[in-house]
């Protein structure tokens, strides 16, 4: 919890004293995903872990901007890397979360002319936010430490992947969603579609049951936390004080992990929120329209992953029934 409020307070408290708090969001965001993909292993594993995880989602932010003016091979890149994250599901959480991040950024950057104009900057922040991270990491292990949770490597789950015949169906129909996910978010013109294709990623399980739960879980906990923080919002917009708030929601998000899906997502929808607010280079009308843009591209993500857990395992309630 301390790594992950300090992982996005930082980079922020840096942006907001150089004046570029905006593209500072970058590395704040960067700084939440590496606690996201972060473990309890040995400390060279993590560290080795973590250095390899940003090299990847660094490398999907590259890819995205390269492809931001080709549709065709961004829906290509797009259904292949969504196909890999259908196939680590199961397998263990580091590839997974490596896979899912590197395909989100790779889509953000994509969309989002804010990275491609201030590239160096954003690469900074980004890179501030590993180091950053990495001497807490350190600091804090040294302190509290813990028993090693030994995983499998990276390369052993992926190889695993690719010999599961089983799941190619479901692998499949994930990277078939993901695409009409993006070909909505595209001619319905919402704004920051990516996160309509990440909930897809995130919600569609390789079970019917856990992925209507998940669903529900994850709309849930979103409407709760972007009501509060629309009014937090509306109560300052002060920007040391949305700091203050973002890092707090992103302290919060490992307890939230802990006990509830639903909770998790409280805090990460409030940290999105801040983060918008922060950033506002669009103007936006009313105190609840980043609710609402982000409830909209949550829900059509939730039903879409539902539709697509249907096609995978058509057959799954009737088995489980018999």
């Amino acid at each position: 919890m301390i790594l992950s409020g300090l992982a996005v307070g930082l980079p922020l408290l840096v942006g907001w004293q150089r004046d570029e708090l905006q593209i500072a969001i970058f590395g704040s965001l960067f700084g939440f995903i590496m606690i996201l993909n972060d473990h309890f292993g040995p400390l060279s594993r993590r560290v080795l872990h973590l250095i390899t995880a940003w090299l990847f989602i660094i490398t999907g932010v590259g890819i995205g901007m390269l492809l931001a003016t080709n549709s065709y091979l961004l829906m290509l890149a797009i259904f292949f890397m969504s196909y890999m994250v259908g196939k680590s599901k199961g397998l263990g959480l580091e590839l997974e979360r490596m896979l899912l991040f590197t395909t989100l950024q790779l889509m953000a950057a994509s969309q989002q002319p804010e990275i491609r104009a201030h590239f160096m900057q954003a690469f900074f922040y980004s890179s501030f936010s590993l180091l950053s991270y990495l001497i807490c990491l350190c600091l804090v292990y040294l302190i509290m430490r813990h028993q090693p949770n030994f995983q499998k490597s990276k390369r052993q789950e992926l190889k695993e992947a690719f010999t599961r015949k089983e799941t190619n169906r479901y692998a499949f129909t994930m990277a078939f969603m993901s695409c009409i996910g993006l070909w909505f978010a595209q001619y319905l013109h919402v704004e920051r579609g990516y996160w309509v294709v990440g909930t897809i990623l995130i919600v569609m399980m390789p079970d019917r049951y856990q992925s209507l739960y998940k669903s529900f879980q994850r709309l849930l906990g979103t409407l709760i936390g972007v009501v509060i923080a629309s009014i937090l919002i509306k109560l300052g917009k002060d920007p040391l004080v949305l700091i203050l708030l973002c890092s707090f929601a992103a302290f919060m998000t490992p307890y939230g992990q802990i006990k509830n899906y639903w909770l998790a997502n409280v805090f990460i929808a409030g940290l999105i929120l801040f983060f918008l607010e922060i950033s506002n280079y669009q103007p936006h009308h009313g105190d609840f329209d980043l609710a609402i843009l982000r409830l909209t591209d949550i829900g059509l993500g939730c039903l879409l992953g539902i539709i697509g857990t249907l096609i995978a395992f058509p057959d799954l309630m009737r088995k489980e029934r018999s």
